[in-house]
């Protein structure tokens, strides 16, 4: 049974299938992807502005490349989320806005206690519905006012980091 099972491991069919599987897996995978973020906003940014939970005014600027990131403390995929937020804020402009998160009391003390150090807007529920963050974490890429990219649910630094980079390489 060994040998039999090595030999389909040589077979051209066995290859050619498996590319098949791979190929159908991912366009399933990318029209999901598609149907999720069908709603989000695209095209010229909505407006987005708001005092941080510091107190300090937070606007979205036209020539500024902007990460937009639409989250909740309560919400489990932006636990996973919001540490490569973090990280990226050192480099890049980060505007958050938290939903339905409580209090800004609340929220600051949620931030410090994982000491995240991103600005954040409380948000309302305007601001949602303006940008189509209706499930979070909702991020936007904005460059020179346009929505460059878009993604929905749990993401990595290093995706978040290539789509910044391929912003301002194509701007």
């Amino acid at each position: 049974m060994h040998t039999s099972f090595l030999s389909r491991f040589r077979q051209k069919s066995f290859w050619l299938k498996l590319l098949r599987d791979l190929a159908l897996m991912g366009a399933v995978i990318y029209g999901v992807s598609l149907f999720l973020q069908r709603d989000m906003a695209s095209g010229q940014a909505p407006a987005l502005a708001g005092e941080s939970i510091q107190g300090t005014p937070i606007k979205l600027r036209p020539h500024e490349t902007t990460l937009v990131y639409f989250w909740g403390t309560w919400c489990p995929a932006c636990k996973v989320t919001s540490p490569a937020v973090d990280s990226l804020s050192e480099d890049y402009k980060v505007i958050s806005v938290a939903v339905a998160s409580g209090t800004r009391h609340e929220i600051r003390d949620y931030m410090q206690k994982r000491d995240y150090s991103f600005p954040v807007i409380e948000g309302t529920q305007a601001m949602s519905d303006a940008w189509g963050a209706s499930a979070l974490p909702a991020i936007y890429i904005v460059r020179n006012g346009e929505v460059q990219f878009v993604t929905r649910g749990v993401t990595s630094e290093w995706g978040l980091s290539w789509r910044l980079w391929l912003s301002d390489w194509l701007a």
